[in-house]
């Protein structure tokens, strides 16, 4: 397998701090912020059954420290979503482990996990997070902490540009791996980091942890393959449902914008045809009334003239203004000036 064999390699960081107490102290130490004494660690016999049985699942690495705190350290190469609730059941496991029935609760003993992560887990700045359970209002004031959460950010870590006199620092750089220019600063800062860097080397040497760290990374690769394949099917799929659906609703909202238009178009069209025939039809009844009222004129000025006619002869024939307008309805003054 040709992929370098680095401590972010589970197998790696159990088989190696597992085996070297003093550099596992160093670390815990450099993380904690304070000196540590290591009672026990937690060795397991079964690191080739879990690795080829639980090849997909976590393996951590527990200590004992003086006075009985538990701590638990988790490699975790890639997001799964879960790392703050598997923390939690983790510590709250381990909690109510400590105690059989009846026993006092005044023997529990704090669980620390201390999750190394291979990605960004937070938008916080720092990369070494502490997280403890405090007073809202005085947060200097710890409150039962039977829980105690570190988490690691190793690609914040690497983008970022550390003090490498601190030895929080120079121990992030030897797990990490990635940036060489951090690790050989660190390897002159601590003759110990440098130590342990050619005790790793030493390590991967090992054909017996080799091969176990290769069948991990193997299954590791295998599992991403699986997920990147299923996420490129589940696109593919929900693409084809997309366009069926998209298909579909544009259809719904393409007949509805139709008749919507079409509706719109007909008031229109109607309208104006309901002009265009108003201006006929009142063209045509204007010509209709037109007729008749001249038709009407028409009979009442020739009424009139024949009126006047008759006038004109009663006049002549000597008769009294009165008489003539009695007889043809005629102005007075009209007469007058016949």
């Amino acid at each position: 397998m040709s992929q370098k064999l680095t401590l972010k390699d589970d197998i790696m960081f159990k088989a190696f701090f597992s085996r070297n107490e003093k550099y596992l102290k160093s670390f815990l130490s450099a993380i904690m912020g304070k000196e540590i004494k290591i009672k026990k660690v937690m060795h397991d016999a079964r690191l080739e059954q879990l690795t080829k049985e639980m090849k997909y699942g976590i393996l951590d690495l527990e200590v004992e420290l003086e006075g009985g705190e538990i701590v638990n350290i988790e490699m975790q190469l890639k997001d799964n979503k879960n790392i703050e609730k598997r923390t939690t059941f983790y510590a709250s496991k381990k909690i109510v482990e400590q105690l059989e029935p009846r026993e006092d609760f005044a023997k529990l003993k704090r669980v620390i996990v201390i999750a190394i992560l291979n990605y960004t887990l937070t938008d916080l700045p720092e990369y070494v997070t502490e997280t403890v359970r405090v007073c809202r209002n005085h947060k200097d004031y710890e409150m039962n902490n039977l829980a105690k959460y570190y988490y690691i950010e190793l690609e914040k870590f690497r983008k970022s540009n550390p003090n490498m006199k601190e030895k929080v620092n120079q121990w992030l750089s030897l797990i990490d791996m990635e940036r060489g220019d951090l690790l050989e600063m660190a390897k002159k800062e601590n003759k110990e980091v440098k130590k342990a860097a050619e005790d790793f080397d030493v390590l991967t040497g090992d054909e017996e942890i080799k091969r176990l760290a290769e069948i991990r990374l193997m299954s590791i690769l295998e599992e991403k393959s699986a997920l990147a394949t299923a996420k490129e099917k589940g696109t593919k799929e929900g693409w084809k449902q997309g366009i069926a659906e998209g298909k579909k609703k544009g259809i719904e909202e393409g007949k509805k914008k139709g008749i919507e238009e079409g509706k719109k178009q007909g008031i229109e069209e109607g309208k104006k045809q309901g002009i265009e025939e108003g201006i006929k039809q009142g063209i045509a009844e204007g010509q209709k009334k037109g007729i008749e009222e001249g038709k009407k004129k028409g009979i009442e000025e020739g009424e009139k003239n024949k009126a006047i006619e008759i006038a004109k002869k009663m006049k002549q024939q000597g008769m009294s203004i009165k008489t003539i307008q009695e007889i043809t309805n005629l102005d007075f003054e009209e007469i007058k000036k016949l």
